[in-house]
């Protein structure tokens, strides 16, 4: 799952990733991607990143089948998700440099290590009702690159982002 952090500042945003806040413990996701692409692994097992989101998605996830409206929260995707953090503002102008993209493809290997397509790869505007996250490219260009990558090529130009 692929989210957008509101923040800016790498270590900070590391730091609010791995230890969390006075709302919610840390880890916040599995892994922060930096706007120079380097990807700081900062949880294992269950983070708090996905919410609650809707049954019907997570199927389609598991079936690797297309995405249905994410119209309920009745299912915590905590348990279920990989969760990758991206240092974004989240305001749809800041950009999101090739570096950024290319790491968020990248960090898709987790795809290959358990045998799932891009199709498995979702944005948290997918999984649950109201979120927006990421902003800035659309998840259907993304799953474009991943599938590429998957399939062993590099996507066909990496500045391409899809908004």
């Amino acid at each position: 799952m692929i989210h957008h952090t509101v923040t800016r500042g790498t270590a900070e945003t590391v730091r609010i990733c791995r230890d969390g806040d006075a709302n919610l413990p840390g880890p916040l996701c599995h892994g922060v991607i930096a706007k120079d692409g380097t990807v700081h692994l900062v949880g294992y097992g269950r983070a708090n990143h996905a919410g609650a989101g809707d049954d019907d998605v997570l199927r389609a996830v598991i079936q690797e089948k297309g995405l249905p409206p994410d119209n309920e929260r009745n299912t915590d995707g905590n348990r279920h998700f990989y969760g990758f953090e991206c240092e974004n503002l989240g305001d749809g102008k800041d950009p999101w440099p090739p570096a950024q993209l290319e790491a968020i493809e990248k960090a898709a290997a987790v795809c290959r290590a358990h045998g799932w397509s891009a199709r498995s790869v979702i944005g948290h505007l997918e999984w649950q009702p109201g979120k927006v996250d990421p902003k800035g490219f659309t998840m259907a260009s993304m799953r474009e690159r991943i599938a590429a990558r998957l399939k062993g090529a590099e996507a066909a130009d990496p500045a391409s982002d899809g908004s």
